[in-house]
């Protein structure tokens, strides 16, 4: 049996080393382990301050390189689209002045003609099936190849439609009679808005898509924003796709603000390989994200394509800028026209390079 002693002898043993600790704690291990805190704490001061001063250069020098890019833009792709069409879709009223924007950029690269064609929320929202099932019997009966995916939704369907409308007529059923009677059905029903005249084939096309915020109702339940934001995202995903496989060269520009991609439909399109034959461009809200989209479609144009901007998953911060295509090939020329010039005798004149030492 235990005795009165053990427990003496454990409680004298216990009270003895808290007294041990108070006592080393109060003495010469205080003031080392005080140290060494302190020291963690002023290096870790440090370092933020330091992580502070990186983070407030790095965003004025790209400020500066905005307003640089910004100001340099209409110069930058000046006759670099002579002649294209070009059509310019948005989803949301909210990024009209952004659109706006890149259509000048467009008109100053020379292209013929820029259609802006607004996507409506009809197209996607809940309550609206009504008003897209009558759509899509109307354009079934005017062309019945257009509407075949019986796998996808009617609003999937219409949504996928879109980029069909747009793609060469040479080589497709659509042909411009048809398409025109199918933009007035998307039209008369407001699934899409047209400024311009009824678009046919396309050259480019350039899909401009607002905030995510900008697309949501405030005033929702969970379960209707939930509705909602799957209907939009089935529609995009379905239009896109489609598009990525037009044979249209074609951007996806995003809105994104505190420069975060990883909600709205760039998450989605930088993610998965069926999207490769985009380009895409984010921070289409600030200064220079129009000039981004431009660059990029120019891009396209030539056969190329890439992420470009500032978030996390971006490529690159720019496309390849106009001046810089082809330049070797341009020198090379430029050095045998200047190696076979006339002197003044008459004689072929040596190039710069040219000659012997």
């Amino acid at each position: 049996m235990i005795d009165f002693r053990y427990h003496l002898v454990s409680l004298i043993s216990v009270f003895l080393a808290l007294a041990v600790g108070i006592v080393l704690g109060a003495g010469p291990l205080r003031e080392n382990l005080g140290d060494q805190l302190a020291g963690q704490v002023e290096q870790l001061r440090t370092e933020q301050e330091q992580l502070r001063t990186d983070a407030e250069e790095l965003a004025a020098q790209n400020d500066q390189l905005a307003s640089f890019i910004t100001e340099l833009g209409p110069d930058l792709v000046q006759g670099t689209l002579e002649g294209d069409r070009v059509a310019v879709l948005s989803d949301d009223s909210s990024i009209g002045p952004v659109t706006d924007r890149v259509q000048g950029l467009l008109e100053d690269a020379g292209a013929a003609t820029v259609i802006r064609i607004e996507l409506q929320p009809a197209l996607w929202e809940p309550g609206q099936e009504d008003s897209r099932a009558v759509a899509f019997e109307e354009i079934s009966a005017i062309a019945p190849v257009a509407l075949q995916n019986t796998d996808l939704s009617a609003a999937e369907q219409l949504s996928a439609l879109i980029p069909a409308l747009l793609r060469p007529v040479e080589g497709s059923e659509l042909t411009p009679e048809l398409r025109s009677q199918i933009w007035e059905v998307l039209v008369d029903h407001r699934l899409v808005s047209i400024e311009g005249e009824m678009p046919a084939e396309m050259d480019g096309v350039v899909y401009a898509s607002a905030a995510p915020e900008e697309l949501a109702e405030e005033s929702e339940d969970d379960e209707l924003a939930t509705e909602r934001a799957q209907g939009l995202l089935a529609s995009q995903t379905s239009l896109l796709g489609a598009l990525a496989g037009a044979g249209v060269p074609s951007v996806v520009s995003a809105a994104t603000p505190g420069n975060d991609a990883s909600t709205g439909i760039l998450r989605t399109v930088r993610g998965d390989r069926a999207y490769d034959a985009l380009s895409t461009t984010d921070r289409l809200q600030e200064a220079d994200g129009p000039l981004l989209s431009v660059l990029a479609l120019l891009e396209q144009t030539r056969g190329g394509s890439g992420a470009y901007g500032t978030t996390a998953d971006a490529e690159d911060r720019l496309p390849p800028l106009p001046e810089t295509e082809g330049l070797e090939d341009q020198a090379a020329q430029q050095g045998a026209g200047d190696e076979a010039a006339p002197g003044e005798d008459g004689e072929s004149a040596p190039s710069d390079g040219g000659g012997e030492g």
